[in-house]
């Protein structure tokens, strides 16, 4: 009741600032005025740059005469002023500020649109360092890095995950999953703002044809959410600045049944903006699997071993869109949403063979599994700007609700001779609400300085229903399993608020925030009388800085506190069933985990070469771990639990060079120590790794429209509570060919050209052992075809023209 209340005035709120902007006021009488509108970006990245401070002088005097502030998008518009001469001056910290001189309006000439208005880094400018080929595809910023997804030719005709391969913080494994400096715990945002679906299901679902930039941030500043102990993965969508309409699209198919395409539209004009989009994506990927396992109960040790053909496959589809109005020289509306389908499937027939010392008599048997991921989502989303007169202060609103259906089906048999020994079939089917809000209030108090605060509700309810059922040798039916079969309640509830300062003095920027979450949790079993609840408040300050020591070198340092809270699944108080030989139980009483991370980095040059240089350090409070046990003879058990603390000391670094005028090299590495130490199953532990990646980029321009890239990886073993995980190594190849200048292009990759690409983990414990092995079968070849119709082009493509 008492987070209703709050949901129900909070959501008054919000509405009650959009609304009142747009009808508190009566129209304006038509006059002899003009409007100024542009777009701000980066020069070195492309990307828009949110709050750039617009001011509008007149050019005889110097007066003032309005301003403004950029929107996330780096849109601004100037309305209502009079015909006259004047000049803009455009500045943001940590950017050298601009003068558009000679800006005249006249009746005939009262529209007058300034086109992309490039900002020049005050930090180092990275683009100088390749000046005899292309910028690398990786630029750093104050607080993050940013990928160019365009200059990534190998992943192409992939996703966001796919894109990420390409960053020495992140490793992939081979079907897909996302781990930012060896951890999953990271939150994505798209387009600055949080998706409805989880971090690996957002990152598998975008296509890179459609992503403009990826930001990855490491240690956020605490204006974000504090959710996610990795940092941030920021994904932003392509979008094109020019009047008129234009679009882009993109088409891809390869071996082993791969095929998708995505298009996108946008019409623009000086008061209106429309974009659609669709997109859809199928990829399949083959290969075997060997599993051994051992089970120790008592004096008897049981054997299960298998081996056999299994199959990944992803289907998925969506489609976007949105409306912005420019209602006033200071306000602005937008709406958007996003509609979306996934299905997940992985097949599997494995031949076992089991076994044990109390029965040597080996039994054999077909081993087959049918596992489904699926459902949809929608995310409807409305956004507004307000910018109280010239000085530039400005207020924004922001309100989102989600639904996500997140559906799981399995099947899994045991048949001898065609006939069943035994199967289990479960389902799971957990609907899902989520509602965000927030207000942002931002003050520049003069060119250097800025002030901002903040706050923000955020709801989630879910429900998860499970039901098994197991085979019946006599019926030749599936029997509904009653003591395995639950529904489970899932409520939580945050407020937030922050507030943030920064100023430059001289060549040293510094930015501190605070921010503060009060968390309200229900967790209950709708078919018992156990429910589990909690409140807490926790508190994340933030730090960071740069120092410009000249000649090219920068020194940068930051300190950041993050959480992540267990999910619904961890937290569900009953067993339920996967397949016949494992099961899960979950764990209500799971404390969040919370990490410190303080991170250092120097930039700097020897000659043409670029290099960047990152010291972390990052301790983890209450380290949330799968654990396995045994369960029952050949069943495995896996639950979760807070194992103790980890601690991390890494060391990237970033190399990029023109060995030769058409061959630009990017090196990168990682090297870090890890450990993880306390108590599983009422034993201590304490394992480390020292861990470390090496990634080298290649990029070969042959001709003006001819483009060659050749990269390849490597990861080595790293640890957990448990368990192993093996090295691994990969190349991909790609040929890009620009068939008509700007408009039509082929891009042909090859994807685990050496077919390399396989993973190891092994893990033990009391009772137990578990090895498993998977490949996937490659090369995996695909072909991308991408038009671009009324001279559409990413932003990132007009900041190298």
């Amino acid at each position: 009741m008492r987070s209703a209340i709050f949901e129900k005035g909070y959501i008054l709120f919000i509405l009650l600032i959009f609304t009142n902007p747009v009808y508190g006021r009566p129209l304006r009488a038509k006059n002899s005025t003009g409007t100024i509108t542009g777009k701000v970006l980066d020069k070195a990245t492309g990307s828009p740059i949110e709050f750039a401070n617009i001011i509008l002088l007149n050019e005889g005097n110097g007066k003032q005469i309005t301003g403004a502030m950029t929107d996330k998008a780096g849109d601004f518009t100037l309305t209502g002023i009079k015909t006259g001469a004047y000049y803009l001056h455009i500045q943001f910290i940590g950017y050298v500020t601009k003068t558009i001189p000679s800006i005249v309006l006249s009746k005939f000439n009262s529209g007058l649109n300034l086109g992309r208005i490039y900002l020049k880094s005050s930090a180092i400018n990275l683009p100088t360092v390749v000046s005899e080929g292309k910028r690398s595809p990786i630029t750093y910023q104050l607080d993050k890095q940013v990928i160019d997804v365009n200059q990534i030719k190998t992943a192409l005709s992939g996703t966001a995950a796919d894109v990420l391969e390409y960053v020495p913080s992140v490793s992939v494994d081979i079907n897909g999953n996302v781990s930012l400096r060896g951890s999953t715990n990271f939150q994505v945002l798209i387009d600055g703002r949080p998706s409805i679906m989880n971090a690996q299901d957002a990152l598998q679902q975008i296509p890179a044809s459609s992503i403009q930039n990826i930001e990855i941030m490491t240690n956020p500043s605490a204006k974000y959410d504090a959710s996610g102990t990795a940092g941030i993965i920021n994904i932003i969508l392509k979008k094109n600045s020019d009047f008129g309409l234009s679009g882009i699209v993109n088409s891809t198919g390869g071996l082993d049944d791969k095929y998708g395409g995505n298009f996108l539209l946008q019409y623009r004009t000086h008061f209106m903006t429309y974009d659609f989009g669709a997109d859809f994506n199928r990829r399949t990927f083959p290969g075997t699997n060997r599993q051994e396992k051992e089970f120790i109960i008592g004096s008897n040790i049981s054997y299960l071993n298998s081996d056999g053909n299994v199959l990944w496959q992803r289907i998925l589809s969506g489609v976007r869109g949105g409306i912005g109005f420019n209602l006033s020289q200071n306000d602005n509306l937008l709406f958007g949403g996003r509609y979306g389908g996934r299905a997940f499937h992985h097949y599997s027939t494995l031949s076992t063979k089991q076994s044990s010392d109390a029965q040597p008599q080996q039994i054999n048997y077909i081993d087959s599994h049918n596992y489904n991921h699926y459902g949809t989502y929608y995310q409807l989303n409305a956004n507004y700007i307000h910018t109280f007169g010239p000085d530039g202060n400005q207020l924004t609103g922001y309100l989102s609700y989600g639904h996500n259906n997140s559906n799981n089906a399995g099947i899994s048999t045991a048949t001898q001779s065609r006939t069943t020994l035994n199967g289990t079939q479960t389902t799971e089917l957990g609907p899902q609400g989520q509602l965000r809000g927030n207000i942002d209030y931002t003050l520049p108090v003069n060119e250097s300085e800025k002030f901002s605060a903040g706050s923000e509700f955020f709801s989630r309810t879910y429900q998860d229903m499970n039901k098994l059922y197991i085979f019946n040798s006599t019926t030749g039916l599936y029997d509904f399993q009653v003591p395995f079969s639950h529904t489970n309640d899932f409520n939580r509830t945050r407020f937030a608020a922050y507030s943030m300062f920064s100023d430059k003095w001289d060549s040293l920027q510094v930015q501190v925030g605070f921010r503060t979450e009060y968390t309200y949790q229900l967790v209950a079993q709708a078919d018992t009388s156990q429910r589990f609840a909690f409140s807490r408040w926790d508190y994340f300050p933030s730090i960071s800085s740069s120092y410009n020591l000249g000649g090219g070198t920068q020194l940068m340092a930051s300190y950041t506190r993050r959480i992540e809270r267990p999910n619904g699944g961890d937290l569900e108080p009953y067993y339920s069933w996967f397949d016949a030989n494992t099961v899960h139980i979950g764990n209500p009483s799971l404390r969040p985990e919370l990490i410190d991370s303080y991170e250092m980095g120097l930039e700097t040059f020897f000659g043409k070469a670029y290099f960047s240089n990152d010291l972390y350090y990052r301790f983890t409070q209450d380290k949330i771990e799968d654990i396995n046990s045994v369960y029952a003879e050949n069943v495995t058990l896996t639950s979760v639990a807070n194992v103790g603390n980890d601690y991390s000391l890494g060391y990237e670094f970033s190399i990029l060079l023109n060995p030769i005028k058409m061959w630009q090299l990017d090196f990168m590495g990682s090297v870090y120590d890890y450990k993880i130490s306390g108590a599983v199953s009422n034993e201590s532990f304490a394992r480390q790794s020292f861990d470390w990646s090496i990634k080298c980029n290649n990029t070969f321009t042959l001709t003006h429209s001819t483009e060659v890239q050749l990269d390849a990886r490597y990861h080595s073993p790293s640890v957990t509570a448990q368990g192993t995980w093996g090295g691994f190594f990969t190349t991909d190849l790609a040929l890009k060919q620009d068939l008509i200048a700007k408009t039509l292009s082929l891009t042909l990759q090859a994807n685990d050209l050496l077919s390399t690409g396989r993973r190891e983990f092994t893990s033990q414990g009391v009772g137990f052992y578990d090895y498993n092995y998977y490949y996937r079968r490659a090369p995996i070849v695909m072909l991308d075809i991408q038009y671009n119709f009324n001279n559409y082009k990413s932003q990132n493509e007009r900041g190298n023209s």
